[in-house]
């Protein structure tokens, strides 16, 4: 979570069971991408608990610098990506695939960047009002946030997959939610929302599951 380093690391031990069961649960291999969304939530929030580590002084300034630029590139360089591949392996209509092949290209753009933006400039990290706030030296841009969006949320907006769908609306509600909060501590606080939605997911998989073929009635016994 985003207040101190043990929310932090407690919202990733608790995450890390359902990560695991929604790994297990995916039905074929092509569902592997978006099972991992949990593990990758998961790992991310873990992460963090290094960032509020770092900020307290708790840990050494490479750790904490390695723990800030690691964070930043899965919530703003990994995932933008990551999401419209995701759910473009598991999707059977091929209309709704080109949608979320155009969010990928988006989403390409976003990361790229948002990547030039951590690998190129100075980024950091500092406490405040229980939030983490991550900020740069370069103005991000409102172009660089909407391509973002639709990458990570309007993808899966367009899914035939009605967990799929939810998933994406809750994230959607979400974001607003955390930019209403502190909008300069909208990656932190989205990130961990995002992370326990993820839940929706295993559900998904569920729903992608066959369903077990129905034992046959002997004729004897039915006669």
């Amino acid at each position: 979570m985003c207040f101190s380093p043990t929310a932090d690391f407690v919202a990733a031990a608790a995450l890390t069971p359902l990560a695991v069961a929604t790994l297990r649960a995916a039905p074929t291999r092509r569902h592997l991408a978006i099972a991992a969304l949990p593990a990758i939530f998961a790992t991310h929030q873990f992460i963090e608990g290094f960032v509020w580590l770092g900020a307290q002084h708790s840990v050494s300034r490479g750790t904490f610098e390695a723990a800030i630029h690691l964070y930043l590139v899965i919530a703003q360089v990994l995932l933008p990506v990551f999401v419209p591949i995701a759910v473009m392996l598991t999707e059977p209509d091929k209309a709704r695939r080109w949608l979320m092949a155009a969010g990928l290209g988006i989403g390409i753009a976003s990361a790229a960047r948002f990547g030039w933006i951590i690998f190129a400039h100075d980024v950091g990290a500092r406490p405040e009002d229980h939030t983490m706030v991550y900020d740069t030296d370069v103005n991000i841009g409102m172009w660089a946030t909407i391509t973002y969006v639709i990458a990570t949320c309007a993808t899966t907006l367009v899914s035939s997959r009605r967990f799929v769908v939810a998933l994406g609306v809750a994230n959607l509600i979400g974001l607003g939610l955390a930019a209403a909060i502190r909008y300069d501590a909208v990656t932190s606080v989205w990130c961990v929302y995002a992370a326990f939605v993820s839940a929706l997911v295993w559900l998904h998989l569920r729903s992608e599951q066959p369903s077990a073929p129905r034992p046959r009635t002997p004729l004897a016994a039915s006669a």
